[in-house]
């Protein structure tokens, strides 16, 4: 990966001694970039450009230009899927949330009134989980810590 090649609000699957961790580009400075582990919040400078392996997904960022819009999906009297539900909900609220607030959101919205089980949290952290498995990069959502989904609005810089 080249160096120009390396935006800012983006995460990146980084090499840490013989580990590979999600890395988000936080700032560049003069002699390469500082970027914040995924895993653990702590702020690292990278300054070879050969330990960005590739490109995980693009943080989206909210402001005057571009807002971020919830998906398209409308919600009828029937509501819309338990993990279409999450997104919106995780999109609107734009900070990460453990399953148990994903789920309460989603029930004071009304988005999914058939998510009324006695384990709706379990319902839609099964249903992230599996996505992010099948789906990797491409998934709507990412584990931003422990126990803590955040939504992925991806978008070409």
């Amino acid at each position: 990966m080249r160096a120009k090649n390396i935006n800012l609000n983006c995460i990146y699957h980084i090499t840490l001694g013989r580990n590979e961790v999600l890395g988000e580009v936080v700032a560049e400075t003069e002699n390469g970039w500082e970027v914040r582990l995924m895993a653990s919040d702590k702020v690292i400078k990278v300054n070879n450009e050969e330990r960005f392996l590739r490109k995980a997904r693009t943080i989206s960022t909210i402001n005057e230009e571009a807002p971020v819009t919830p998906p398209a999906e409308p919600v009828n009297e029937q509501g819309m899927s338990s993990l279409n539900a999450a997104h919106r909900v995780l999109i609107e609220i734009g900070t990460p949330l453990n399953v148990r607030q994903i789920a309460d959101a989603v029930r004071e919205r009304g988005y999914a009134p058939n998510l009324n089980g006695k384990t709706p949290q379990a319902t839609i952290s099964s249903s992230i989980q599996r996505e992010i498995a099948r789906k990797e990069s491409e998934s709507r959502f990412y584990k931003a810590g422990k126990g803590l989904y955040a939504a992925v609005e991806c978008r070409q810089q």
